[in-house]
Formats: structure tokens, sequence, C-alpha cells
């Protein structure tokens, strides 16, 4: 499954009691780390052999070696209702520019900066902005890191854009999510053929920049404050230590076999268990038929938050997904099913708790939408999918058209049976025609079953140059 707002979050209090985290904070700001080690980095470079095999002629080879990355975003959102809600709208340029520095010794620096603006188009009333894209000047360093690279380990922090199945980067705006955080990874078989794609991940979150804030905060999307999300209003005011997570991977993205297994921890939120695997049958005929089987298992963490509040804790539940469908020349087609088992007096009844992506819907689940699945509607139950996805003119017009249904237990926000469809169409311009990396999407969703909103449609219009 594939992948900045003018009302920035407010900067919560941490919590009593987590001495720890502002002590290690107070070693190492931010800023101070990825800077420092930019410095030694440039300083050092020139006439330096790299224990990884570079040598640096001049300080001119080490930025020839040194990789820049970005891109530029126009985005024009339109939301239409017919039920009891104001019709939104909302325009924003902007997108992110970094580097990552050529490596010395296996240390890098990584430096990202963010930024987005509307240019003055939005709605004078603020009812009619579509807030989840930036209603005035935003700008944030997304990453500023310190990142240690061997064949058999990389180490990375603090501030730094990851990408697990629960902790991910929800890019589908102006600029990703971020996270204050420590990143680990160990591939102990490199040089053995047959577990090479096998590694091991391990990582801690202490704070949160959602894809629309200007901030990092100790906070998560179930906080008031963040463009999108879910908020609840009670926890305004309070705050989180983060997360933690330990992984076992194996496999790469185009690779036969991918399986993951994660354990998640959302302090004072939820814990879970988390399988995610998928096989490809390589027919050599171009008609490849493919698997794919998710488990969870959620449970209640620490102090928990939603709790204290009189939302019922995060239940005691099972996940279940399936997945199969066919890769032709010219299409690939998929079905897809997702059950949530239930338990009465626990948030949403035995929801599924997703803290950094909820509200986004770009969770992992095989049935989520453009506009939402199963964690936005904060209800356990089942889904299903059935998609199609096509390339076109040597690849340059990608379409993808799919249909979600969802059975849930009804909220005070969905019927029993709300479902979605969308079309989702890229134009990316050839490299012959000098205009390599830039591309025209169009996301059009349609969905019903909110009470209020009854039939939502939904369209993104995005104008992009990556380089």
């Amino acid at each position: 499954m594939a992948r900045l707002d003018a009302h920035t979050s407010r900067r919560l209090p941490a919590p009593g009691g987590n001495e720890s985290r502002k002590t290690l904070r107070s070693l190492l700001p931010h800023w101070a780390a990825a800077g420092i080690g930019l410095g030694a980095i440039v300083l050092g470079a020139s006439g330096h052999a790299d224990t990884s095999g570079a040598y640096y002629e001049s300080f001119g080879d080490f930025l020839r070696q040194t990789k820049f990355h970005g891109n530029l975003r126009s985005y024009y959102f339109s939301r239409t209702y017919t039920g009891e809600a104001t019709n939104q709208y909302a325009y924003s340029l902007g997108g992110y520019a970094g580097l990552l520095t050529a490596p010395l010794y296996h240390f890098q620096a990584g430096l990202t900066l963010g930024a987005g603006n509307s240019l003055g188009l939005n709605p004078a009333n603020p009812a009619a902005v579509d807030t989840t894209l930036p209603g005035g000047t935003v700008w944030v360093l997304t990453e500023a890191f310190l990142q240690y690279r061997h064949k058999y380990l990389t180490l990375r922090g603090p501030d730094q854009i990851l990408d697990t199945p629960w902790i991910n980067p929800s890019d589908s705006r102006i600029k990703p999510s971020a996270y204050r955080a420590f990143y680990g990874e160990l591939t102990p078989f490199a040089d053995y053929a047959p577990l090479k794609g096998l590694s091991f991940v391990g990582l801690r979150v202490f704070e949160f920049n959602g894809r629309a804030e200007g901030s990092f905060s100790p906070t998560n999307l179930y906080f008031p404050g963040h463009a999108g999300g879910s908020p609840v209003s009670a926890l305004y005011g309070k705050s989180t230590p983060g997360a933690l997570a330990f992984g076992l991977k194996y496999g790469s993205p185009g690779k036969p076999l991918t399986a993951q297994l994660w354990y998640n921890k959302f302090i004072d939120f939820s814990q879970l268990l988390w399988f995610d695997g998928s096989f490809v049958h390589k027919t050599g005929t171009g008609f490849d038929p493919l698997f794919g089987f998710q488990f969870g298992s959620q449970w209640s963490d620490g102090n928990n938050l939603l709790a204290q509040v009189g939302r019922g804790a995060a239940g005691n539940i099972q996940i279940y997904g399936l997945l199969a469908g066919i890769d032709t020349p010219h299409v690939r087609l998929t079905a897809s099913y997702n059950g949530i088992t239930r338990q009465n007096g626990a948030f949403g009844n035995g929801a599924l708790l997703s803290p950094y992506t909820t509200g986004y819907a770009t969770d992992y689940l095989y049935t989520t939408q453009m506009i939402g699945g199963m964690i936005e509607t904060q209800s356990p139950g089942s889904a299903f999918k059935v998609a199609a996805t096509s390339y076109l003119m040597d690849k340059q017009i990608k379409v993808l058209v799919s249909y979600g249904g969802y059975y849930i237990a009804p909220t005070s926000t969905f019927t029993a049976n709300p479902y979605e469809t969308d079309v989702d169409v890229t134009y990316s311009f050839p490299k012959s025609s000098g205009l390599d990396g830039l591309s025209i999407r169009n996301r059009f969703g349609w969905q019903n079953g909110n009470i209020q909103r009854q039939d939502f449609f939904y369209n993104r219009l995005q104008i992009q140059y990556q380089f």
C-alpha cells in the first residue's frame, strides 16, 4: 500500500516522571546533533579516506558525493457534501528540500526543510477552508539527524522520517510526518545470500510532527491541535511519552516474498503485535498470482490516557487481513478483506488504535481508502476492497480505481455500512521531454455513510516536481 498548516500545534508540557527524556534532550539537542556532525564531516572531508572505501580528493569531490533531494508541490483540495456540512476548499504551494552528506568514517548528517504557503488564496471564512493544507506560511526542519551507516548496522537520530507499518511518513500533503526519535537497524547476514534480506529494527519516538504542522510536540493524532487526526477533546493539555517499536523484517519491495513482524508500544495508549506478509508467484508468463496475510493483536498499555478521560482503554482485540490478486502485463487486480474483533466497553467497543495515522488514512490495513478506513470509523467489524491498477503509455500514466465497503457497529459518526469509491490518475512527463520529475496527479474519492456529511466528494489535484 502506498504512502503544513498555519495552525501549528501548541507545545504541551511533558507529563510528570519523564525526567530521563528531558535529560536526554538537554544532552543532545536535535539541531546541535546534526549541525555538529555536518560541520565535522565538512571540515574533515578533504583528503580523507573513508573506512567504507570513499576518498575525497577535495571539498568539491565531497559535495559531488553529497545527495540533495526535494520536491515542489502545488495542491488544490475541494470537499463537497450533500449533508449538513460546509463545503470546503484549500490551496497550498510548498514542499521540502534536503541533503544527506557523503559518508566519512561511516558517519553522515541529514537536513530536510519542509515549507508551505497558501498564497492568500484560501476562503476568508475559516469554516470553508480544508485545514489539512497550510492556511499560511509554515516551515519546519523535518529532518535534522546524524547517522552512522555500516553494512551491518544503521543508527540515526534525532529528527527524522520513519517508515514502519504504524509509525510512518503519511506523505499525502505538502510534507511527510516526522518524528523526534532514535532508530537502529541491524543486518547481521548482509554477506550471507539466503538471509541477506533479514534485518532487526528498534526505535524510540519522543515527539511527533504531523504532516500539516510546523513544530514537534509530545502528542499524537488523538490529541487536539493537529490538522486531521481523530482528536479527543478531553486530551487537550495532556501529553504522551511517545512510542517504541521492535521489528523483524525480511525481503524488500519488488522481491517475491516479504514479511515483517512488529511489536509497537504506544505509551499510555495501546500495545500492538503485528505481522504482515506477501508473496508473488513469478510464473514467467507475465500473469503472476499474488497473496497477502495480516494479523494483529492489540491490548491496553500502562496508565491509559483514553480510559482516564472516560473513553475506555484500548480493547483486547485481534485484527485479520487477507489479500489475493493477479499481476498481468496490463493491469493488477486485487481483492482484500480485514476484520477486527469486538470488546464492549473498550475504546470504540474494540476499535483498532493507530496514534500516528488515525484521520490520515495512511495505515497498512489492506482495505484503507483515500478518505478513510477501519481506523477512521473507530469501530470493530469487517471490510472488503477491490482494486485495479494499470500503467499506460510506457508507464507515463498510472490509473488506480478502487471500491471499499465497511460493515461496522454504528457510531455517532458513521452508519453500519459506509463505503468509498476512489479514482486516482497520475501523468508523469517522460525524460525525453526535458520535464523529467514533473507529474500531474488527480485523486477523486466518494464516501457515503457519514451521518452528518452524507455523500462526501473529495478531489485533490497535485502538480509536483521531484528533484
